[in-house]
């Protein structure tokens, strides 16, 4: 019974959704416009390459090198196997879902167990230092140095989620087991593949939330909450609104006050928890293999103890905040069809390699 309500509700907001985006119509165009250029501007350059990297990480078997001079931190503070240490390492500079990525192919293929990868989930995931000092560093505070503190509090935050989740496994033995690393061309382009497929879900579902972030901006429900955020905390509307945006989609933490260092702890849990956007981006990439309850209690944990350790680092470093105006470099007009275009070469590259998978199998 619950089932079918269920299933009512969802198919009533699926229509109202879709009348909503008529309604809207306008509105949701130009929110799709902003979301395709933030595609290209920020995710597309900062993403693409990671997610090739990562992949042929995991296909040629490097992340087994890659790990080795982390054996003792790896097995005593972590408690996992030595060879999984490059995981926490290539999704902490990575990007957000790309340590999902990497876990959620390394269970596909056999090469690690299912409790592991969910514990790992907890903590291999950051939105990356050029990230956040880009976005948070220079864009709002004008200071690598206060997008690095940002990082730092991030990080400290994962390290201990690493710690806390591990505490009660045993320490793993030392591997003795030699793998065999493959770097042939094939896989390589295996993993560009791989990587525009991934790159593609990811920009996919940053534009599907620009559009539910307009029609609640549309319909007065974000005006709403920021409100009552305002009231109950004392914060500025402004910021409150940024706030709101954010924990829906994470790249509005770019509309905070600009300068304003007592909102740096907020910016730290905000790009610590990443917003819903990323975590729906989590859960494709886990492809209902791996459990993502552990990765939901944790980050919730992570989001409160970046904020803390985010306020000490600033007593601590005591960063200067330069008061500076930033212009972007690069500036895609809104009639530009070069977001659009890059998304229909990704999706050709998606569908090439659908065919040839299906050539393999006949």
């Amino acid at each position: 019974m619950r089932l079918k309500f269920g299933n009512f509700i969802a198919g009533v907001l699926a229509v109202l959704y879709m009348v909503l985006l008529v309604v809207f119509v306008k509105d949701v165009g130009e929110a799709v416009l902003k979301s395709l250029r933030i595609c290209f501007e920020v995710m597309i350059p900062s993403l693409y390459a990671f997610m090739i990297a990562s992949g042929f990480v995991v296909s040629s078997n490097l992340y087994t090198v890659l790990s080795k001079p982390f054996g003792l931190i790896s097995r005593h503070i972590f408690r996992i196997p030595s060879e999984y240490f490059s995981v926490f390492l290539i999704g902490s500079i990575g990007g957000y879902p790309v340590g999902a990525k990497l876990l959620s192919e390394l269970y596909e293929n056999g090469k690690i167990d299912k409790g592991t990868a969910e514990q790992m989930l907890s903590y291999c995931y950051l939105a990356g230092p050029a990230f956040i000092c880009g976005i948070a560093g220079i864009k709002l505070f004008s200071s690598v140095k206060v997008g690095l503190i940002i990082f730092a509090a991030i990080i400290s935050s994962n390290l201990v989620i690493a710690a806390v989740s591990g505490f009660r496994r045993p320490v793993p033995p030392k591997s003795k087991t030699s793998v065999k690393i493959d770097m042939s061309p094939e896989k390589l382009i295996s993993s560009v593949y791989g990587g525009a497929k991934g790159m593609l879900s990811i920009c996919a579902i940053i534009v599907f939330f620009s559009t539910i972030i307009c029609i609640l901006d549309k319909l007065g429900a974000l005006v709403f909450i920021s409100q009552k955020l305002s009231d109950l905390t004392g914060m500025k509307y402004s910021d409150a609104n940024a706030a709101v945006r954010s924990v829906i989609e994470i790249s509005n933490i770019s509309s905070l006050s600009r300068g304003d260092r007592s909102l740096m702890p907020l910016a730290a849990s905000l790009l610590s928890f990443g917003g819903i956007c990323v975590l729906m981006q989590i859960n494709g990439f886990l492809k209902g293999n791996l459990s993502a309850k552990r990765f939901y209690y944790f980050r919730i944990l992570a989001t409160f103890i970046s904020y803390f350790l985010c306020k000490l680092y600033v007593e601590i470093f005591d960063p200067p905040l330069i008061q500076t105006i930033v212009h972007n470099v690069t500036e895609v007009r809104q009639s530009s069809p070069i977001p659009t275009l890059f998304l229909l070469i990704m999706t050709i590259l998606l569908l090439s390699n659908i065919s040839i998978e299906k050539k393999k199998k006949v």
